[in-house]
């Protein structure tokens, strides 16, 4: 799975995705677009990713012949909620982009308590893996 997330999302997002699944980190773009072929069975991004590249790591994701099939997942978690304004246009821009699944792992966390919205996280991601 590559994981494309801010450098101090890091931890969350280890914690949150556990030991289970091999993972394949980026920081930036560059290093996203470098390590994406047709190895990685799931793409995991951050709303926060690279000063807000999220979007650009899908379209080319969604434009390459050899990685639009790889899943995407949208994950918005670390630190504190984006305000549902922009929370809904993310969502809706992701949809657009045939993304593959979405969470608000803030929303979550506070719904269920963090080991729940974790597991919650990982549910989502073997699903999507196991499509």
């Amino acid at each position: 799975m590559l994981v494309a997330v801010r450098p101090q999302d890091l931890p969350l997002v280890t914690q949150a995705l556990g030991t289970e699944f091999n993972l394949v980190i980026c920081h930036s773009l560059k290093e996203a677009k470098a390590a994406l072929d047709d190895t990685i069975g799931l793409i995991a991004c951050g709303a926060r990713f690279d000063e807000g590249r999220m979007l650009d790591l899908l379209r080319h994701a969604k434009e390459s012949p050899q990685t639009q099939p790889i899943p995407f997942f949208c994950i918005s978690g670390a630190g504190k909620s984006f305000p549902p304004a922009t929370l809904e246009a993310i969502k809706q821009a992701t949809q657009v982009l045939r993304v593959n699944g979405f969470v608000d792992l803030v929303e979550l966390r506070t719904k269920f308590g963090d080991e729940q919205a974790y597991e919650r996280l990982r549910e989502s991601i073997r699903n999507i893996l196991a499509k």
